[in-house]
């Protein structure tokens, strides 16, 4: 079948394979003192994605839009049971425990934000706007009270970015923009935790705090500068075999791969993600509608920035918060709701193709 026939990207599913293969190596290796029972259950979540991705393929184009307002319905309800009822872990309640792994609900909140508004910015009013502002706010700031901070600005960056995209007057989202920015000295005296603000301190002193809130990064960044180019070998690493760098099978999983797999290691990964971006990009470029087009526009900005922040924290290049690195680090939830949005982008792909084919036109 030539190339350009094809209803589906099959280079998509081919890459999330490998990062999550890349995953579950990283994994065992931070993680064996343990047995295998933490590779076993990330093995169950990722043949869940999987599954996930190719069953959303099947959704029917109308289907979407009406699931858009069931899944936020949902959410805002999952939002508030785990307040009330979810696993308290570090002082933050943000799972639910389902035995086979954790459930956390502000996943589910990145996927509504990209679809609900969407939904509403293809209407390119001020009216509609704002209402997608309420509806996002609204989800980031339950997200903020679990605490979980760093998924809040993440969910709000990403409505920034949706927004900027649409038709929406360029004017209006800077005065919204000039706004939130005058708002942070607030958030920063009023809104935060302590330890949120030293967090924040300590990302832009860490010598400083190197034995208390920027001791994670600090023992990162010299595993990572300890792999050198080519890595000390798998299961070689000494800082992971000895545990020196905390929750190094989720947020800080990028130092376990630079310090067994060195500078090419990390390289690898980066050129996935950047494949897997290029990706998402040319679903952009073939979409049928706006409506497609701002949705692979939120997934793909969610999908860098939540790279982006991940490998900056472990190398110190952005402050530390609790996002997990798309199908590597140990976590379902993230694992589940990536593969369903790479699903909508493989169903987008298809629509976009059938409908050019259909009216005749020519493919880019």
């Amino acid at each position: 079948m030539p190339w350009e026939n094809r209803r589906i990207d099959i280079f998509i599913p081919i890459i999330v394979a490998l990062l999550m293969i890349i995953g579950l190596f990283a994994i065992y290796s931070a993680t064996r003192d343990y047995g295998i029972m933490f590779v076993r259950k990330q093995i169950l979540w990722d043949i869940l994605g999987l599954a996930a991705l190719f069953l959303t393929m099947l959704l029917r184009e109308r289907d979407l839009h009406r699931l858009s307002w069931v899944l936020y319905v949902l959410c805002i309800f999952s939002l508030v049971l785990v307040l009330l009822f979810g696993t308290v872990s570090g002082g933050a309640r943000r799972w639910f425990d389902l035995r086979i792994g954790y459930f956390q609900p502000s996943e589910l909140a990145k996927m509504c934000v990209i679809l609900v508004t969407a939904t509403l910015l293809v209407n390119a009013s001020t009216k509609h706007m704002f209402f997608s502002l309420l509806t996002t706010g609204t989800l980031a700031l339950l997200v903020a009270i679990e605490p979980d901070l760093g998924t809040a600005i993440l969910i709000t960056m990403l409505w920034f970015v949706i927004v900027f995209c649409s038709r929406i007057p360029l004017k209006i989202i800077l005065i919204i923009l000039i706004f939130f920015i005058a708002l942070m000295p607030l958030l920063y005296f009023f809104g935060l935790k302590d330890y949120q603000r030293e967090r924040i301190i300590s990302f832009l002193s860490p010598s400083m705090y190197k034995q208390s809130s920027a001791y994670n990064v600090t023992q990162s960044l010299h595993t990572i500068g300890s792999g050198g180019l080519l890595g000390r070998g798998y299961l070689k690493g000494l800082s992971t075999n000895w545990g020196y760098v905390p929750k190094n099978h989720t947020d800080f999983i990028v130092s376990v791969i630079g310090e067994e797999f060195g500078f090419l290691g990390i390289g690898i990964c980066v050129v996935l993600y950047a494949l897997l971006t290029f990706r998402i990009a040319n679903a952009i470029r073939l979409a049928k509608n706006e409506f497609w087009q701002l949705v692979n526009v939120g997934i793909m900005a969610m999908f860098v920035l939540q790279v982006f922040v991940n490998m900056g924290m472990a190398m110190g290049l952005t402050p530390v918060t609790g996002v997990p690195l798309p199908f590597v680090s140990y976590g379902g939830s993230s694992t589940l709701f990536f593969c369903v949005q790479l699903g909508v982008v493989e169903k987008s792909y298809a629509v976009g193709r059938a409908g050019k084919e259909m009216e005749g036109g020519q493919l880019w």
